[in-house]
Parts: structure tokens; C-alpha cells; sequence
């Protein structure tokens, strides 16, 4: 039932994206850094940064649009993909983007302005026809690269948004902040790996519990494991980082 809840929710945020687009869009959060405008794209950034320090990744298993595009994809391709060579990549890019984001705002002269609606008229992302070809480029760059590098390849190697919430969860860690995380109760595993082959993040679960807890910053919380393991090893948890 849970994951049923789960992916209704993060089809909803697929069905919404063309309304929602301009509030992920690392365009628009530049475009307005270098007018002196503080896009909603870029509160919307600082408030998963936030919501990181309390609850990790969760984000991108439960509310992101994105989530919902790589299931999908999942069921084409369901490798496990090299977590640490994409990760490069990734935040390779997040570097080149939020560097032109701080030399925008210091070109600018600081923040001048807050608008929550920067180049979206009406509060709709996608309300002209040319503005689609922006749409179907975001969803078919996301789609390609999760049905030719396998689990969640786009999340791993493209987007620019999850360093703000692994930033927040490890601030969270460092100031022994509770944190919602899964514990494991690694004396009853009987070794079956079903949380491996589960697992959409391509995390070796089954060695990551043997620490009593799923430490990895690549765990987006959505649960799989838990529902997966015929002995009930996991559960959610709120608890302090030792």
C-alpha cells in the first residue's frame, strides 16, 4: 500500500510538471540571478536544502516529478548503474550551474527583487506552444538517460537539484539534527538480497545494514526495502547521526 501511495503521488507530480517546470528549471533561477531577481526556482532550492537537513532525500522518491518519469523507465531498464563515476558528472554540473548562479547575483549587484513567478505569466511553465519544446527536451534528456545507464540514471548523473538536499542532510549529521532515516535489524537477515535488487538508488542495501542503519546519501527514503524483506529488517526511524 505504501509504495502503491508513493507512486500515485509522484504521478500527479509528472501530470503537474508542465505547470511546475519554471519552479525546477536552472534556466529561469539564472536568468533571474543575473536581473537581481529572486526566482521561485531558487527558494524552491533553498527550501529543499532546508527540508534535507530533517528528512534527507526524501524528496526524491515522494514528491519529485522526476521520480515518477524514472519509473517508468525502470521497467525498461532496470540495471544498477556506477553510482560513484555518474556522481562526478553530476555534480560537475550542479558546480558550472550554481557558479553561474553566485556570479549572476554578484553581477546584479545582490538581490533587488523577489518574484516567485519569473518568466512564468500566468503561473503556468508551459503556456505557449514553443515553451513545449523546452518540456519534451526536460522529460525525453531524463527518460533517455535512465533506459541507457539503467536505475535512475538521470539522478544520478543530470540533476542539479539533489546536492541541495544531500548538502542539507549532511549538515543535519554534522549537528546531530534527528534525522528521518531507515534502521536495520541486521541480526534478522537471512542474506535473500531482495533489498539490493529493490533498491532504485543502485545502493548495495544488504552491506549498508550491517551498521544497524542506511547510511548512504544516495537513499531516497521511498521505502522499497522495507516492503521488500520477508523478515522485516527495516523501518523508518527518526534518530540522531552518531
Amino acid at each position: 500500500m505504501r509504495q502503491r501511495i508513493r507512486r500515485i503521488i509522484i504521478y500527479i507530480s509528472l501530470l503537474l510538471f508542465p505547470i511546475t517546470l519554471n519552479f525546477f528549471s536552472p534556466y529561469v533561477s539564472v536568468d533571474g540571478a543575473f536581473k537581481g531577481i529572486l526566482a521561485g526556482s531558487v527558494l524552491l532550492f533553498i527550501v529543499m536544502f532546508l527540508t534535507g537537513i530533517f528528512f534527507g532525500r526524501l524528496w526524491c522518491s515522494w514528491i519529485c516529478p522526476m521520480a515518477g518519469l524514472s519509473e517508468i523507465g525502470m521497467t525498461v531498464n532496470n540495471k544498477n548503474v556506477a553510482v560513484k563515476k555518474l556522481k562526478i558528472i553530476r555534480y560537475s554540473i550542479f558546480t558550472i550551474w550554481f557558479g553561474a548562479l553566485v556570479t549572476g547575483f554578484i553581477l546584479a549587484g545582490g538581490v533587488k527583487e523577489i518574484n516567485l513567478l519569473h518568466l512564468t505569466d500566468h503561473g503556468i511553465s508551459i503556456d505557449q506552444p514553443m515553451k513545449y519544446i523546452t518540456y519534451y527536451m526536460v522529460l525525453f534528456t531524463f527518460l533517455i538517460l535512465t533506459l541507457t545507464l539503467g536505475k535512475r540514471g538521470a539522478c544520478h548523473s543530470f540533476c542539479w537539484m539533489s546536492p541541495f538536499l544531500v548538502a542539507g542532510a549532511k549538515i543535519g549529521r554534522v549537528l546531530h539534527i534527528p534525522q528521518l532515516t531507515i534502521m536495520a535489524e541486521s541480526e534478522k537477515c537471512i542474506h535473500c538480497k531482495k533489498c539490493d535488487t529493490k533498491c532504485p538508488m543502485s545502493i548495495s542495501v544488504s552491506q549498508e545494514m550491517k551498521s544497524g542503519r542506511i547510511e548512504s546519501t544516495d537513499c531516497v527514503l521511498c521505502g522499497e526495502c522495507i516492503d521488500t524483506c520477508p523478515k522485516k529488517v527495516f523501518k523508518y526511524s527518526i534518530k540522531r547521526h552518531r
